[in-house]
């Protein structure tokens, strides 16, 4: 065991948790933004790839194979989608406003977005209607658009500022880089990330309330259908058919 260290711990003093505290949680913050980041480039990456799917698939003779690749395409799009609002509902904590740069109302608006093509994957279904399959393309689209936008802009702005690029990026804040920063970062516009939270919040609410309500309803299943499904399935005896003849013995 390495003692060499311990010096210099007993000369430390006590431990500042309260200062631990602060930098997991602005670590934890950035892990889940870039998370956010990278899920909505996959979301919209498997959406639009949705044809390249469909022709791959149309060439598979086994149908077990051609199974398993259509459940990976719903798998990747949908688990995408849900761990977007999932993780994405950091970001209507307004405490970490102040503490971390949020990119309002790109960020949160994009949350929305995804919000509500999960809603309409609830509701539909869209691998069937060829209408929803496209509303959902649009959101997912305008969705990734959004949240990306307002990560490179706004968030890693005060970076591109503080170290700008020669030549590229000056330091004032005239350029697009100190516009963004100024305007949409929620450290230096608590107003707008506050009237963005208030708004957002509300339309993550209404979301919120239409996937609980398709819940509580059983789906758009029809109430006939749910018992019957529910119900275990009792095979009747088969009916005793006529004696074998002497010929079917033969």
């Amino acid at each position: 065991m390495d003692l060499s260290l311990v010096p210099v711990l007993l000369q430390a003093g006590p431990v500042n948790q309260t200062a631990y505290v602060a930098i997991g949680a602005t670590y934890t913050e950035n892990t889940i933004a870039v998370l956010l980041t990278l899920l909505t480039i996959l979301a919209v990456s498997i959406q639009i790839a949705r044809g390249y799917f469909l022709r791959i698939l149309r060439k598979f003779t086994l149908r077990l194979a051609a199974d398993i690749w259509w459940l990976l395409f719903v798998i990747l799009r949908d688990a995408s989608i849900f761990l977007i609002v999932f993780l994405g509902f950091e970001l209507f904590y307004p405490g970490i406003y102040e503490d971390f740069p949020i990119a309002v109302p790109f960020e949160l608006l994009a949350v929305n977005v995804f919000a509500a093509a999960l809603v309409l994957l609830l509701l539909k279904d869209t691998d069937e209607e060829p209408i929803y399959n496209t509303i959902i393309t649009v959101l997912v689209v305008i969705g990734a658009g959004l949240y990306i936008m307002g990560t490179v802009f706004v968030t890693e702005s005060a970076v591109v500022l503080t170290n700008p690029v020669p030549a590229t990026v000056s330091t004032s804040t005239s350029n697009i880089w100190g516009y963004f920063n100024q305007n949409f970062d929620s450290q230096n516009n608590p107003t707008l990330a506050m009237y963005s939270f208030y708004i957002c919040f509300t339309i993550l609410l209404i979301e919120g309330g239409i996937a609980i309500l398709y819940g509580l309803t059983g789906g758009n299943m029809p109430r006939g259908m749910i018992p019957k499904i529910a119900k275990p399935i009792v095979k009747q005896p088969m009916a005793p058919g006529p004696p074998p003849s002497q010929q079917d013995k033969l």
